[in-house]
């Protein structure tokens, strides 16, 4: 029987590395602004979403819209369109604490750029988009593959970049660690490129 893939969830992932100097960075940004946004997180600190803007994070906005460049060219984006990055932010997450389940509205792409990620520090879980298809599922005869489960768990590593659709519902896990996770995150609109 011929199986047809219909309306794939796109997550891509890849490595960066040479930015580790920014989590010292972050904590001194916290430093200055103690209590952060309240967004997602649950017992964490989230930065305001304009670091992008800030000239110590110049080099790693270029490494993540290069990489989100290559991201357009696996989602067949019209090459005379670039990424635009809209929003960057940091967050530390202190053991036991956690993010709900949120998406990033009014965006294309969403992403999280791994800094410090001690073992069991939370993983991130992306939860099936199409909530009819919970409604009914007969028992699997083995554990379900990416492609039938009703979520996914990914557990991340230092270094890590990692790309999804802005709409896709997502959630980190409690931090069980006894340190801090540090990550950036950030959202990517596109724009036409002034060159074509």
């Amino acid at each position: 029987m011929d199986l047809q893939s219909l309306f794939i969830t796109p997550v891509m992932m890849t490595e960066v590395t040479g930015h580790g100097h920014l989590i010292d960075r972050l904590y001194e940004i916290k430093a200055q602004d103690e209590k952060g946004m309240p967004r997602s997180n649950i017992g964490g600190w989230h930065s305001d979403d304009e670091l992008y803007k800030d000239e110590e994070f110049k080099s790693t906005v270029g490494d993540i819209l290069y990489k989100a460049k290559e991201c357009f060219g696996h989602l067949d984006v019209q090459e005379k369109y670039v990424p635009e990055m809209t929003g960057l932010w940091g967050m530390i997450n202190p053991p036991g604490s956690r993010n709900n389940v949120h998406t990033h509205p009014y965006n294309y792409l969403s992403g999280v750029y791994y800094l410090k990620v001690p073992q069991n520090s939370g993983n991130l879980v992306f939860l099936e988009p199409k909530p009819q298809a919970e409604v009914l599922s007969p028992p699997k005869i083995k554990e379900a593959s990416i492609h039938l489960a009703h979520s996914v768990t990914w557990e991340p590593k230092e270094n890590s970049l990692i790309f999804f659709p802005s709409w896709l519902q997502h959630e980190v896990q409690i931090n069980n660690s006894n340190q801090d996770r540090v990550i950036l995150s950030f959202n990517i609109n596109w724009r036409e490129n002034a060159d074509n």
